[in-house]
């Protein structure tokens, strides 16, 4: 008796809640314990202790910003410059190169500058230079909001000065403004900094815990990150002052202070209540126990999931690789779950099926490469032929017989497609066309007015690529077929296009017996030998063939039967692409009919 089997997937799930739902319930349980104690005291110092930390690092960079400027003065460039403008040795476009030149040394590259900007005396933007820092996520456009903005502030506060250095926040720029001083100490200019705030106070902005911070430099104020009210802050300082820590609403909010280079530097952060309001102690020791019970647990979910995936999957990947030397190779192997027993029985299906496909595959390969060699076989050899007609053109213009001569000429057009000799699989309608006219012209001689040809091919189409010799077969076939047999005819030949495939047509009035429909449902049929079939008959077959093996459906030739008239359609797919033309063209075959 077969042993009954299980979907494998609900054994996971039993697996995975008994594995998973015991830890799980008993962590819950130990964080029910440590809720009860709130340690908040600690946690707060600890978090003050990061903020003055932080604070330092922001005061670091702010110190290091201030001592850049008060380079500028040290170096002397800048009041040389000024100094020789002043006295008419250099002009002002020279000027502001040198002082453009000099601002791009020191702080182009400084990661705490956005930009820098340096104008003599109260002249403004008129006597200025300037340049930004991209790697300080300065821009040109900062530039120009300084100058448009806030520069009659600045300017008004650097006449408060004197020798030292201000910091002053405006529209969401912070600014280092600097005096020039000569020795006389006479202002020559001001020097302004707009300062990188996402560098200098990045300790702030980016520490993992804060929900909200908030820097005062001197008197301004700088937020950085604020998701708290402005009540809030005010509370907090109220509460503290410059340094301390609070709990405001049931959050945490810590405040530092630090004197720094000609400033005072004041932050404020509010901590997130989801990591300030229970910290955990004896974390370890749960660690432990949840480890002591997860580890045979988890050897149980390893066993189970080797015996009932990872063993079923090495399977099916031997037999992938053994179905590669081995055609038709089937698993003989019985899974304990329904998906993989559905995936073995799949693979010995597909594995069968692949064998019979490769059998078929083979026998077709082993005619078609039989129709081939008798294709070469029956081949005469190019240049035999080429240098005959040669030969028999000549013999004719010297016998003065021109109309011998131009059926030669149009022979030799159509041997010269048959040949190939350049190998091209496609040709322009155009070129197909001048084929298809060198053969009506050879057959307009042998039949005179019995035959009549009309053409509807707009010029447009003329350009469209198609494979060679694909329309000569079916006006062969409807001269042979429909216009000789009656003892005239016409015969029609008509092209157009919907956007996605090209159609080419020929109509003639010859009609088509029970016979002729039987043949030509045969010819037509995709999986017929053609080996089997005269070579006389072999033309509309080998179109057809030509274009399903090239194009697929719904390509290739149709032949219908309708009020009497036989239509002949082949499909292919329309291009807009031109391809390599030859000597031979629609309009030089054209006069001869």
């Amino acid at each position: 008796m077969q042993k009954k089997s299980y979907s494998m997937r609900w054994k996971m799930v039993a697996i995975l809640l008994i594995c998973w739902l015991v830890p799980f319930t008993f962590l819950i349980a130990v964080l029910g314990v440590y809720i009860a104690s709130n340690h908040s005291d600690m946690t707060a110092m600890n978090y003050l202790e990061q903020l003055e930390f932080n604070n330092r690092i922001c005061a670091e960079r702010l110190n290091r910003a201030v001592e850049d400027s008060r380079q500028a003065s040290y170096d002397g460039e800048i009041l040389s410059v000024c100094r020789k403008y002043n006295s008419g040795e250099i002009g002002f476009v020279t000027a502001k190169k040198r002082w453009s030149d000099y601002l791009s040394s020191k702080y182009q590259q400084n990661d705490a500058v956005s930009s820098a900007i340096f104008w003599m005396g109260n002249a403004g933007e008129a006597q200025s230079a300037g340049v930004y820092n991209e790697k300080g996520n300065g821009s040109f456009q900062q530039i120009r909001h300084y100058w448009s903005e806030d520069h009659k502030t600045i300017s008004e506060f650097a006449g408060t000065l004197g020798t030292s250095v201000g910091f002053r926040y405006l529209n969401g720029a912070l600014y280092l403004v600097r005096n020039m001083v000569d020795s006389r100490y006479e202002t020559q200019g001001v020097l302004l900094l707009c300062l990188n705030t996402e560098y200098c106070f990045d300790s702030m902005a980016k520490y993992p815990m804060q929900e909200g911070v908030c820097i005062w430099v001197n008197d301004d104020e700088v937020l950085l990150h604020d998701s708290s009210e402005v009540e809030d802050w005010r509370e907090l300082y109220q509460d503290v002052g410059e340094q301390g820590y609070s709990w405001i609403h049931g959050q945490l909010g810590v405040t530092d202070a630090i004197n720094g280079d000609n400033y005072r530097l004041y932050a404020a952060m509010m901590i997130q209540k989801s990591v300030t309001m229970f910290p955990f102690y004896g974390y370890q020791y749960v660690i432990i126990i949840m480890l002591i019970i997860l580890i045979p647990l988890l050897t149980i979910v390893l066993s189970v999931f080797q015996r009932e995936v990872t063993y079923p999957v090495q399977v099916l990947s031997d037999g992938t690789r053994r179905m590669e030397s081995e055609l038709g190779y089937q698993i003989d192997y019985q899974a304990k779950n329904l998906e993989f027993q559905y995936l073995t029985a799949a693979f010995n299906r597909m594995s069968e099926h692949i064998r019979q496909q490769f059998d078929r595959l083979y026998q077709e390969e082993i005619a078609l490469r039989e129709a081939r060699i008798m294709a070469l076989q029956s081949h005469i050899n190019p240049h035999f032929m080429n240098n005959t007609m040669e030969i028999i053109n000549w013999e004719a213009r010297l016998a003065g017989n021109i109309k011998v001569s131009k059926m030669i000429e149009a022979l030799s057009t159509m041997m010269d497609a048959a040949m190939d000799r350049r190998k091209r699989p496609e040709v322009r309608l155009a070129e197909e066309m001048g084929y298809v006219n060198s053969y009506l012209y050879i057959m307009k001689e042998r039949l005179g007015k019995r035959l009549t040809v009309e053409m509807d091919i707009p010029e447009e189409l003329m350009d469209c690529p198609v494979p060679r010799l694909i329309l000569q077969p079916l006006i062969e076939n409807a001269i042979e077929h429909g216009v000789v047999p009656n003892g005239s005819g016409t015969v029609t030949i008509r092209a157009w296009q919907d956007g996605t495939y090209l159609y080419l047509e020929t109509l003639n009035d010859g009609g088509m017996t029970r016979e002729d429909r039987e043949r030509v449902e045969r010819l037509l049929d995709i999986n017929y030998n053609t080996s089997k079939e005269p070579a006389g008959n072999l033309g509309i077959a080998n179109v057809n063939q030509r274009l399903r093996i090239l194009f697929g459906e719904p390509c290739g030739l149709t032949i219908t039967e309708n009020g009497g008239k036989v239509t002949a359609r082949l499909t292919v797919p329309y291009r807009a692409m031109m391809v390599q033309t030859s000597g031979t063209d629609f309009g030089k075959v054209q006069d001869k009919l």
